[in-house]
C-alpha cells in the first residue's frame, strides 16, 4: 500500500490506510535516555557496548532507504541524536551512584552531630533527616560526610529545621543496591546513613543558617499551625508544601486507603489550580504573552521551589510550561510530547528518579491518561444520558487508575477499592478547597496579625471536606493479596492493544487480548499461589525489620527475628494479604518482645504470644494469650523448641532449621539442614554445620536478604525449593 505524506502546519503525520502514525521525537529521545539509565544500572558502562547493535540497524535502515533513492540525512542525523542521549543516561547514572557510594561507610557506636533539614512522622518514630554531618568513629577519628542521615527518635519529639544535634547512636550504612532493589528514594535524597535513637539522647547546639526555601517552608508552617487546629494545620501544610510527615499516621493512612494521598504529592492537580489562577488574572489585566510566560513560569518554579523540587511538581511544571508556550505561538498543545520533555528534564536532573515509586507512579498516569483518557471519555460518551464532562472525568480517572495499579499493588501492597469513585467526588472538592487554602495562607503569611480570620474560611471547608475520609475505616475497601513483578509488562501490553493507539481490526485486536489475558492469568497464579505447596517459609527484611511467615496449610505463624519496623510490616501483611496469624514468636529479652509485639498487632490479630520459659516476660498484653514453653510444642505440624531467647529450632518436614536472632557463639547447637540468621558467625556455623545458610544482613559469599531480596522456602513432596520474590 503506497505511503502518502501529509503536511500541517504544527505537524507531521504519515497516514496509511485508516491509521495515523505520528512521529514524535521528544518521546523517543525520552525513551533512549531511560532505557540507558535503565541499561546502566543493569549492566553498568558496558550497556555503551549495546549501541554497537543499533548502529547496526541503523545502517539497515539506511541502507532500504538510499535502495528507494530517499533522503538520508535527517534519518542519520536522529540516529545520531538519540544515540547521544542514550549515551548521556549510561554515564549519567554512573557518575550519581558513585557519588552516592563515595561518602565515607560508618558502622557501630559513633558520636555524631549535625542540622535538621527536615521533620516527619513515621508510626512510633519521630524522623529527622540530618545534613552536614560529623561522625567520632570509635577510634576518635573524625569523619565530615557529604551524605545525610535519617534518625528515627523513639516517641514524641520537638524539632526545627536548622537546629544542629548531639547524639551517639550505631549506625547503618545505605548502599545502592539493597535488598533486591535500588533505594531510589535515600539516592535522590543523598541519605547515607541510618540510625536509631531516644528522645533523651539528643542533645541540642543551637541553630544553624537555613536557604530561602526552607525558611518559607518554616514560616507558612509557623502561621499555619499557630491559627488552625494541629490536624487541620498538618493537612493543609502537606497539600501546599507536600510535606505529609506532620499528619497523623492514622489519618495519612485513611488517605492512602482510600486512594487519594496523591493530593499530598505537589503534582498537575496543584500546579494545573495555580496556573489557571494565574491565567484567569493575566487575561483580566491583558497581558501580553512575552510579559505572561515569565511572570507564571517565576511564580510556579518559586513554588516548585517551596516543595522541595519534588518530580511530581518539576513534571507539572514543565507540562504547564510547555502547555504556555504552545499557546503563546498559536501551536497545537501535544499532551505525550509534554509528558516526555518532563519526564526526561526530571531524568536529566537525577537519573535515579527513574527508579522512584514517586516518578513512577506520575509517569504512569499521565501517560494512562494519554494513551487511555480519551478513548475511555469516547467510548463513554455513547451512554446519551451522560454528561460529556462526566464522561470525560470518568475517563481520566479510569485510565489514571489502570495505569497505576501494577506500580502500587508492587510498591504498597494495595490499591484502593473505591479510588475511582472517591477521585471523582473528593478530588473535585478538594481542588476548590485547595484555593482557598492557598490564598489565605498567602493573605495569613503576609499579614500575622490577621491570620486567624483570613485562615478561618480556609480552615472550615478544609475541616468539613475531609472529615469523611478521616471518619470512615478504608482498610476494608483495599484490593490486595497479590503482586505483578515483571508481569506488569504484560498488564500494559494488554491495555495498549486495547487503546485506539493500535490499528487493528475487532476480531483480531479481541483475539490478541484474549491470548494475553490468559497468559497473564497463569503466570500471575504460579506467581502468587501457594497453596499447591505443603509448607511455605517466607523471609522479610528490611534494614534491621527481620521476620518469617510460616504457613501451615491453612495456619500462619510469625516469627520475629530483629527490630519490628511498622511501616515495613504494614506493607508485607497487605500485599500477602494477611489479616491474622495463629500464633506470634519473638525471639529476644522481654524488652525486645514488648516493643514488637504492640506493632504487630496493630496490624493484624493473633490468638497467642510463644515465648521461652526464660524471657521473664511480665504479661501486659490484654488482647493476646501467652504461653511460655520450655520443651517442644507444635506450630501445626511443624515441631518447634526454644533453644534460648534469641534461639528457635523448627522441624519442617523433616528438615532441621535454626533460626538465630543475634551473633551470639558461645552455646551448644544442633547440627542443622537450614541455618537462618542475621549475620553469619564462623564459630557459630563449626557448631551447627549447616548445608545450607540464609542471613538478613549482608554476608559476603553467603544467600542474603540484604543483596537478593525477599525468599521463599516451599515444600513440595519432600522438594525443597528457594525462589526470590521480586
Amino acid at each position: 500500500m503506497k505511503m502518502v505524506k501529509i503536511k500541517r502546519a504544527d505537524e507531521n503525520i504519515l497516514y496509511r490506510g485508516n491509521g495515523l502514525l505520528r512521529f514524535r521525537p521528544v518521546f523517543i529521545l525520552s525513551l533512549s535516555f531511560g532505557l540507558g539509565i535503565f541499561l546502566s544500572f543493569l549492566f553498568g558502562l558496558f550497556a555503551l557496548f549495546l549501541l554497537l547493535g543499533f548502529l547496526a540497524i541503523t545502517l539497515i535502515v539506511l541502507t532500504f532507504f538510499i535502495l528507494r533513492k530517499r533522503a538520508v540525512a535527517g534519518i542519520l542525523l536522529f540516529a545520531l541524536l538519540v544515540g547521544a542521549i542514550y549515551s548521556v543516561g549510561v554515564i549519567s547514572f554512573g557518575i550519581r551512584a558513585g557519588e552516592f557510594e563515595k561518602s565515607e561507610e560508618l558502622t557501630g557506636l559513633c558520636d555524631l552531630s549535625g542540622e535538621v533539614d527536615e521533620i516527619a512522622e513515621s508510626g512510633y518514630y519521630t524522623v529527622l533527616t540530618i545534613k552536614n554531618l560529623q561522625a567520632i568513629t570509635g577510634k576518635a577519628e573524625c569523619v565530615y560526610s557529604s551524605g545525610k542521615l535519617r534518625l528515627y527518635v523513639r516517641g514524641p519529639y520537638e524539632a526545627y529545621i536548622g537546629t544542629r544535634l548531639m547524639f551517639a547512636a550505631k549506625v547503618e550504612t545505605f548502599e545502592l543496591y539493597a535488598y533486591g532493589r535500588i533505594d531510589a528514594n535515600a539516592v535522590i535524597e543523598n541519605i547515607r546513613y541510618r540510625a536509631i535513637v531516644s528522645a533523651d539522647e539528643i542533645y541540642s547546639d543551637g541553630e544553624a543558617e537555613i536557604n530561602l526555601f526552607d525558611s518559607a517552608r518554616r514560616w507558612l508552617r509557623a502561621v499555619l499551625f499557630e491559627n488552625m487546629d494541629e490536624q487541620n494545620a498538618s493537612i493543609a501544610y502537606a497539600m501546599l508544601t507536600g510535606d505529609s510527615g506532620y499528619i497523623d499516621r492514622d489519618s495519612m493512612q485513611n488517605f492512602r486507603y482510600g486512594g487519594i494521598a496523591h493530593i499530598f504529592a505537589v503534582s498537575g492537580l496543584h500546579i494545573g489550580v495555580i496556573y489557571g489562577f494565574l491565567s484567569l488574572l493575566s487575561k483580566r489585566f491583558r497581558m501580553k504573552g512575552y510579559i505572561k510566560v515569565p511572570m507564571i513560569f517565576i511564580l510556579l518554579f518559586l513554588y516548585v521551589g517551596v516543595c522541595g523540587f519534588s518530580p511530581s511538581s518539576v513534571r507539572a511544571l514543565v507540562m504547564c510550561s510547555v502547555l504556555m508556550i504552545a499557546e503563546s505561538f498559536g501551536r497545537q498543545y501535544d499532551q505525550l510530547t509534554s509528558v516526555s520533555l518532563a519526564s526526561m528534564i526530571v531524568l536529566a536532573v537525577n537519573p535515579i528518579y527513574l527508579f522512584s515509586v514517586g516518578f513512577q507512579l506520575s509517569v504512569a498516569a499521565a501517560a494512562g491518561i494519554v494513551v487511555l483518557g480519551g478513548h475511555l471519555t469516547r467510548i463513554l460518551s455513547r451512554i446519551r444520558f451522560l454528561p460529556y464532562k462526566l464522561c470525560s472525568a470518568f475517563g481520566v480517572a479510569i485510565s489514571a487508575q489502570i495505569s497505576t495499579f501494577p506500580i502500587m499493588l508492587d510498591c504498597f501492597g494495595y490499591v484502593s477499592g473505591i479510588g475511582i469513585v472517591l477521585n471523582l467526588i473528593f478530588v473535585p472538592i478538594i481542588s476548590i478547597v485547595y484555593i482557598f487554602i492557598l490564598i489565605g495562607s498567602l493573605l495569613a503569611a503576609a499579614l500575622p496579625i490577621a491570620a486567624g480570620v483570613l485562615l478561618f474560611l480556609p480552615e472550615y471547608l478544609l475541616r468539613f471536606s475531609v472529615m469523611p475520609i478521616i471518619q470512615t475505616e478504608m482498610k476494608i475497601l483495599l484490593i490486595s493479596g497479590f503482586s505483578f513483578g515483571i508481569l506488569a509488562c504484560l498488564w500494559y501490553v494488554i491495555f495498549f492493544i486495547i487503546s485506539d493507539k493500535v490499528n487493528l481490526k475487532p476480531l483480531p485486536k479481541g483475539i490478541a487480548v484474549g491470548l494475553l489475558c490468559l497468559a497473564l492469568t497463569f503466570t500471575m497464579i504460579i506467581r502468587n499461589v501457594t497453596a499447591f505447596y505443603d509448607d511455605v517459609l517466607t523471609l522479610y527484611s528490611y534494614y534491621g525489620s527481620s521476620f518469617i511467615i510460616l504457613e501451615e496449610k491453612k495456619e500462619k505463624y510469625l516469627i520475629a527475628a530483629g527490630e519490628i519496623e511498622g511501616d515495613h510490616i504494614e506493607k508485607i501483611f497487605l500485599k500477602d494479604n494477611i489479616s491474622s496469624l495463629n500464633g506470634i514468636i519473638v525471639l529476644g529479652q522481654a524488652e525486645k518482645i514488648n516493643s514488637a509485639v504492640p506493632v504487630i498487632l496493630d496490624n493484624v490479630s493473633s490468638q497467642k504470644l510463644y515465648v521461652s520459659k526464660n524471657s521473664e516476660l511480665f504479661n501486659s498484653f490484654q488482647s493476646i494469650d501467652i504461653e511460655e514453653k520450655s520443651e517442644f510444642f507444635y506450630l501445626g505440624s511443624c515441631a518447634v523448641n526454644f533453644l534460648s531467647e534469641d534461639v528457635l529450632y523448627l522441624n519442617v518436614r523433616g528438615a532441621d532449621i535454626l533460626v538465630c536472632s543475634d551473633d551470639r557463639n558461645d552455646m551448644a547447637l544442633p547440627i542443622c539442614d537450614l541455618l537462618i540468621a542475621r549475620n553469619y558467625n564462623e564459630r557459630r556455623n563449626e557448631i551447627c554445620q549447616p548445608k545450607e545458610e540464609i542471613y538478613f544482613e549482608k554476608s559476603e559469599g553467603k544467600i542474603s536478604l540484604s543483596t537478593v531480596g525477599d525468599l521463599q522456602i516451599l515444600w513440595k513432596n519432600d522438594i525443597i525449593t528457594i525462589r526470590e520474590l521480586e
